[in-house]
């Protein structure tokens, strides 16, 4: 049996070292001219997790830096690392057009020819299909739009406006949207915020590294449990330190819902209207999954196929990796991501031997 697997980030490296381990023959396909390529595209200010959290299976962080927040720069290094060290099966710049399914194999058209496998796992994550509200617009609206993963650093909104001032807008309340007006208002940008929901914002540094070993005592113990979230320090929430500071004192003015775009100004729920010089939108992402149309459907609200586990219902072998909600409602991320593999490896361990004892 043979495994293809699409995407050469934590998903498709955690579960290739698993299948390598279990003997299972498979090729991973990775679109970029690296791996980890998300993670060396994120704002240059981006910080996931604790070590202790975002390590792929068969390894474990020192002690030293366990808790200590993950850099962008340094993940995207430990995943190549991580490939090498293990001498994983790759091949990178590799662009998936489509997707088809035969009698007893699935083909793939690649920008590099044809794939063939067994068994399809899709592990392209979320990253690269950025997600853009529809809102309604006039004809003529100058106002540039960006969204948050266009974005690496103010550099990238002084390029936009030619100017190192302006007036930008972040649409969003989470992780991103925090890190983006903090380092715009850092670099002399009027920084506004808008947001439908209430704000929720996550424990400060020092205090999420004290609480982070207990929520995650907490979390293994309730994982399984059907509609558990994950606890308060391990949400991706609003960043509690100066972020949070920026909009309590002011510094940062909140504005409800977007409502609508004109020439040169936003309108918001509350009937406001603001002009702008830019707006970036921190809405989030919608799972990756155009190269598979025509073999699945999808819930045109969350983007997500229906599954059965991590397989689909609509296309037998085919199977996913680091979608929300899969297994449990952390499989979105890294630290859900790495027990998911090793679940599906001895699945795809199981599913093999049964085959071969049929042959």
């Amino acid at each position: 049996m043979s495994v293809l697997i699409i995407g050469g980030g934590p998903a498709g490296l955690a579960l290739a070292g698993q299948l390598q381990e279990r003997a299972i023959e498979y090729t991973l396909l990775e679109r970029a001219p690296f791996l980890g390529s998300t993670f060396r595209c994120m704002a240059a200010n981006t910080c996931l997790s604790p070590w202790i959290n975002t390590v792929l299976p068969g390894t474990r962080p020192s002690w030293r830096i366990a808790l200590r927040p993950t850099e962008r720069e340094e993940y995207a290094q430990y995943l190549t690392e991580y490939a090498i060290q293990r001498n994983l099966s790759y091949l990178t710049s590799v662009e998936v057009d489509r997707v088809t399914r035969e009698p007893g194999q699935f083909r793939v058209s690649t920008s590099r020819g044809q794939f063939q496998s067994r068994v399809l796992v899709n592990a392209t994550g979320y990253f690269s299909n950025p997600h853009i509200p529809e809102l309604p617009r006039d004809s003529q609206c100058e106002i540039p739009q960006i969204h948050a993963a266009a974005y690496q650093d103010p550099d990238t909104v002084r390029r936009l406006l030619g100017s190192n001032r302006g007036r930008v807008l972040v649409v969003g309340h989470r992780l991103t949207a925090g890190e983006i007006i903090e380092g715009l208002y850092r670099s002399g940008y009027e920084v506004c915020l808008s947001h439908r929901s209430p704000i929720r914002y996550a424990l400060p540094d020092m205090l999420q590294a004290c609480v982070s070993p207990f929520s995650y005592i907490l979390e293994e113990s309730l994982v399984h449990l059907p509609g558990m979230k994950p606890p308060l320090s391990l949400e991706s929430r609003m960043p509690g330190g100066v972020a949070r500071q920026l909009i309590e004192w002011g510094l940062v003015r909140s504005f409800p819902a977007v409502v609508r775009l004109e020439r040169r100004a936003v309108v918001f729920q509350d009937g406001q209207d603001v002009p702008f010089d830019l707006v970036i939108y921190a809405t989030g992402y919608r799972p990756a999954l155009k190269h598979l149309a025509g073999l699945i459907s999808t819930d045109p609200e969350t983007g997500l196929p229906p599954l059965y586990g991590a397989e689909s219902r609509e296309t037998p072998g085919l199977f996913f990796l680091g979608l929300q909600g899969l297994r449990t409602f952390r499989s979105q991320f890294l630290r859900g991501i790495r027990e998911d593999a090793v679940y599906l490896a001895d699945w795809l361990a199981n599913y093999w031997l049964l085959d071969r004892q049929a042959a």
